[in-house]
């Protein structure tokens, strides 16, 4: 029982983490994660995001690890992290698109549309 309440403590935010311009139908959906950590994602992402940037100060001991992982200080061993590192490596390995359009977009042309 410690260990699920720890778990619910850390990373809390009231937003839902979603990335429409990588995953337009979800996380999910997109096959990329499995159920649980597409749920994690969706929960905690907000969270993971502001660590990862700064705009959030750690609290408690599981986000000072997790700030450690994104500045590379250490690899990834608990499963926010390894959630974390999932999602950065299918947005930073390249483009997730899907069109229906005949017309072929340049690689810029996709990035415009999602700034």
């Amino acid at each position: 029982m410690e260990l699920e309440t720890r778990f619910h403590e850390c990373f809390r935010t009231e937003k839902r983490f979603e990335d429409k311009c990588h995953f337009p139908y979800g996380f999910l959906k997109s096959g990329d994660f499995t159920i649980e950590q597409a749920r994690i994602l969706e929960l905690k992402g907000h969270a993971y995001a502001e660590l990862a940037s700064g705009e959030r100060m750690p609290k408690g001991e599981t986000e000072r690890e997790f700030v450690a992982f994104c500045q590379g200080k250490k690899e990834a061993q608990t499963i926010h992290e390894r959630v974390w590192q999932r999602y950065q490596s299918k947005v930073l390995s390249g483009l997730h698109a899907v069109s229906f359009n005949k017309k072929r977009l340049s690689q810029q042309e996709l990035l415009e549309g999602c700034i």
